[in-house]
């Protein structure tokens, strides 16, 4: 900042300390003095005379010089700004190149810069104001860079914070849909285990009523005999006879504890777990391929299950590096660096889609064609890409439903084929180095799903050694 004070410095010293005035006090022949001074000096001399012209002052308290004080403070701020020079309180004109600081013109005749370089204040500002703005328009660059990209880290956290409560609630979902498929079969067999108790319990109830009958029968017959034993002789033999035809009634068959009258609980238990996950495969299913969110071009969408994808409204989505932003694509979450691979892509009237494979390091560097293996089908159209040839346009077969992708890594293969006809569209054969991810390109409406593989259990016994 320029300085506006343009006083030398000698007229706001105090004449006594030399330095400049501390609460000054002007005496009545106009002298001004530090308070203290000219205090210390009346002291000294017994006499109130003005150190200066010796005029002599009636009042021991002499008036505050208030505008000097004033004076003196505004040019003490002067110098801790900077503006002035702190050892001889003159101002700062001129610039030592030497030594890179500001100087007086007493400063400039001292010893210490004695043949030294000096400039103009003015010109050495200017100098260095140009040089810095220079500096700092790559600064505000910096800025900028630093900006945008603190704003797409905000941008992610918000559709990390998103993404995670809305796959929480598919999370959930699926949970609570394989929870509602345990209950329901958890209910189910207790259903029956308490079905089978009822009619067993029922069966052993009839039995134990059987059984009470006969005893209440024989127990009777019983009791009538042993009513006669204890009859008089006479009254005994007029009832021995009825009596004895009682006791040679035919007696019943001995009873039999049949077997199988518990429960089958190994019905219930044996391979519990193993049953209801045989019997859950027709709830659940697996997909070979599943797509990768993060990749996803922003205008392409995807269902819960990441297994189609479809082409719809721009979407206010992260910008990350593996998203793809050259091409409509998306790529699957899970990539390969060995190994035979089968993934099945139901097409259907989808009039635009390409289906492939990408290498990782293509992606990564920006050029998707250097690691692009793909068969595109434009309007009737087929056309094949991959890196060590042009693009190649294949004669049009019948037009698949379906599309199967087949890829063999060890044997550096790739064929696109139609399942249905078992026809195939095109077989590439190069080395493949790098992990490869499937591609999917749309720009149909018309969702491309892959198609889950059909489930089976099979149980094998171990071989004998």
């Amino acid at each position: 900042m320029a300085s506006s004070w343009c006083a030398p410095a000698s007229e706001l010293s105090c004449p006594v300390c030399q330095d400049i005035f501390k609460d000054p006090v002007l005496l009545p022949c106009s002298h001004s003095f530090c308070h203290a001074c000219v205090l210390q000096c009346w002291k000294t001399k017994r006499v109130r005379e003005c150190p200066v012209c010796k005029a002599v002052s009636r009042s021991n308290r002499p008036p505050r010089n208030l505008v000097l004080k004033n004076l003196c403070e505004a040019f003490l701020l002067e110098v801790e700004s900077g503006a002035f020079c702190r050892l001889h309180k003159e101002k700062l004109k001129l610039y030592c190149w030497d030594h890179w600081t500001p100087v007086c013109v007493v400063c400039r005749d001292s010893l210490q810069h004695r043949d030294h370089r000096f400039t103009p204040v003015d010109e050495a500002a200017w100098f260095y104001r140009n040089d810095l703005r220079e500096r700092l328009s790559p600064l505000g660059d910096k800025v900028r860079l630093f900006s945008e990209m603190k704003m797409k880290w905000e941008i992610t956290d918000e559709d990390i914070k998103n993404q995670a409560q809305d796959t929480e609630g598919k999370v959930r979902e699926e949970f609570r849909v394989l929870q509602e498929f345990l209950l329901s079969e958890e209910e189910f067999r207790i259903a029956a285990l308490r079905a089978e108790e009822e009619q067993r319990r029922k069966m052993i109830t009839d039995k134990i009523a059987g059984l009470t009958r006969e005893i209440t029968a024989l127990e009777s017959t019983i009791n009538t005999i042993e009513e006669v034993l204890r009859e008089e002789d006479a009254s005994f033999l007029l009832k021995a006879n009825a009596a004895a035809r009682e006791a040679q009634r035919p007696l019943p068959d001995d009873p039999q504890h049949s077997p199988g009258a518990l429960i089958d609980a190994a019905k219930y238990l044996g391979n519990l777990s193993f049953s209801v996950w045989s019997k859950m495969m027709e709830l659940v299913s697996y997909t070979p391929v599943i797509l990768d969110p993060s990749t996803a071009h922003e205008e392409l969408h995807l269902s819960e299950g990441l297994t189609s994808v479809r082409c719809g409204p721009k979407q206010l989505l992260a910008s990350t590096p593996e998203r793809m932003q050259q091409h409509h694509s998306v790529l699957g979450f899970e990539g390969f660096s060995w190994g035979s691979h089968n993934w099945d892509v139901e097409v259907g009237d989808s009039q635009v889609w390409a289906l492939g494979v990408i290498a990782q390091d293509a992606q990564r560097m920006g050029n998707i064609l250097s690691g692009l293996w793909m068969v595109r089908f434009c309007h009737g159209k087929f056309t094949a890409f991959c890196p060590s040839r042009p693009a190649t346009v294949l004669p049009l077969k019948d037009r698949p439903q379906r599309v199967r992708v087949h890829l063999d890594w060890d044997n550096g293969k790739l064929s696109i084929s139609n399942p249905d006809t078992n026809t195939l569209i095109h077989t590439f054969t190069d080395t493949f180095t790098n992990k490869l991810f499937p591609y999917i390109n749309t720009w149909s409406e018309t969702p491309l799903k892959i198609l889950p593989l059909k489930l089976s259990v099979t149980v094998t016994q171990p071989l004998e050694n």
